[in-house]
């Protein structure tokens, strides 16, 4: 077989492929063979009619088809393995000339992955903003419990205040007309300012219970419905009743309700819990730098093809998650944030094709590989998280190479981090982290629920990237 190949642009690869026609007609003869078995001819016994009779009863092209579904990726594996191609995208084939007693020839063309310039990526020192646990963090936390517990009760007759939390139902016109999902029953509401449309729950506070009266409220301009921004609505608002939320004391009796023996063991399981997140948090801040640091010190000339698929990538995801929470992705297409969202995916799409080809770089240069073993807990997990069987997961050969991705990031982000001088240093008052109130109270919001559940906490610390997990989940699934 004679293999040509020609460079186009900055990874693609065009090849040409000539297979000796005595090859390419035994790979003919056998299509001829294989499908003889299959078909019933009139006059003869399955698999023993002769080739001219197949030839008549199928066609050459169709027999040629069949040659060449098994033949061309044969023969492209084997040329991509003798060449030593680091191919990232399944070959194109732009021609294919079959004729019986002549050479095949063959041309395809495919992306190769673009050749990286490592820096220095061994010892690379870096400063990291350290995350600090701020001194009201367990008081917070203790908070977060407690709301947990919190109840909603009717309290007795009285006007509605800013703060409050009403139950109503209401039927919203424009133009006369009732919109499209435009009718509720049963709406908990807290009254704040600037929630569901402006204006609205201001005209709600200092109404009484058990009451029929209408609000008047302007959609915004930005509204997602293009039909309704901008424009006067009108609500017919019948007011049920004032809900009032009581929040459990923090004392013996709550630590008990949430599974423990006393207050101080709750205390104690809390202090351990955010101790354990923020440590977590300077663990992923210092890979972060880590990585940031090899990455800038390496050089790549990245094909926009690449970025433009891993943008793909990013918008289908957030399409999904339109879709599960239920808003309309197609109205938010349309919208004027869209374009923008797009362009900041474009430059995340960029960033992670370059980690992701310097990371690469980098374990093919330290001759890493995965064993077995070590993708024994990711299997186990996914085993866990999707209910499937373990044989199921085991013998997926795409499930087991997007695991043994995983892997091999995890286990050259350690070794960089292994031989990297860190830094930790004080974190400027104006980032956000575990150290702020912001970030912290979503950590506590992880805390309080932890401590309901009671876990393990080695298995709960544990963060990991979703992306493949999620993919490997799905694939083993199905």
């Amino acid at each position: 077989m004679k293999v040509t190949l020609e460079r186009e642009g900055k990874n693609i690869i065009r090849m040409g492929l000539e297979l000796e026609s005595d090859k390419a007609d035994k790979a003919y003869e056998l299509a001829c063979r294989q499908l003889a078995g299959k078909i019933n001819i009139p006059g003869f016994r399955r698999g023993k009619a002769p080739r001219n009779i197949i030839e008549k009863t199928l066609g050459v092209d169709y027999i040629k088809r069949e040659a060449l579904e098994r033949l061309v990726p044969e023969l492209l594996t084997r040329a991509i393995l003798d060449e030593n191609l680091d191919v990232i995208t399944e070959p194109e084939i732009d021609n294919c000339d079959f004729e019986l007693g002549s050479p095949l020839k063959l041309n395809a063309k495919f992306e190769v992955r673009p050749e990286v310039t490592l820096g220095e990526y061994l010892g690379v020192s870096v400063d990291v903003p350290e995350a600090v646990m701020p001194e009201d963090a367990l008081d917070k936390a203790l908070e977060s419990v407690a709301e947990s517990k919190s109840s909603m009760a009717p309290v007795p007759d009285r006007e509605v205040k800013m703060g409050d939390t009403v139950l109503m139902d209401f039927e919203c016109k424009v133009n006369g007309e009732v919109v499209e999902g435009g009718k509720a029953q049963g709406l908990l509401l807290e009254l704040r300012e600037g929630a569901f449309l402006e204006g609205f729950c201001e005209q709600v506070a200092g109404k009484m219970p058990n009451t029929d009266f209408e609000v008047e409220a302007k959609f915004p301009p930005t509204y997602r419905n293009k039909e309704l921004a901008g424009k006067d609505a009108k609500f017919s608002v019948s007011l049920k009743e004032i809900r009032e939320r009581t929040i459990p004391d923090v004392n013996e009796e709550l630590a008990k309700e949430v599974g423990y023996e006393n207050l101080d063991q709750l205390k104690d399981f809390l202090k351990e819990r955010i101790q354990e997140e923020i440590k977590q948090e300077n663990d992923m801040r210092a890979q972060r730098a880590v990585v940031d640091a090899v990455v800038a010190q390496s050089k790549v000339d990245i094909p926009e093809t690449m970025i433009e698929r891993e943008q793909s990538l990013l918008m289908h995801q957030l399409k999904r998650y339109f879709e599960q929470t239920g808003q309309p992705f197609e109205e938010f297409e349309r919208s004027e944030e869209f374009q923008g969202v797009k362009d900041s995916k474009f430059e995340e799409a960029k960033q992670r094709v370059l980690t992701s080809l310097v990371l690469g770089a980098v374990v093919r240069q330290e001759k890493m590989s995965v064993q077995d073993e070590e993708m024994t807990p990711y299997i186990a997990e996914l085993v866990q998280r999707y209910q499937v069987p373990v044989e199921q997961v085991a013998r997926n050969e795409e499930v087991r190479r997007q695991i043994m991705e995983e892997v091999l990031t995890n286990k050259v982000v350690e070794y960089l981090v292994s031989k990297a001088n860190i830094k930790y240093v004080p974190e400027p008052a104006h980032e956000h982290g575990p150290g702020c109130d912001h970030d912290h109270d979503h950590e506590h919001g992880k805390a309080k629920a932890k401590a309901e559940k009671k876990p393990e906490a080695k298995d709960e610390a544990k963060k990991e990237t979703e992306k493949p997990k999620e993919k490997a989940g799905k694939k083993a699934k199905s």
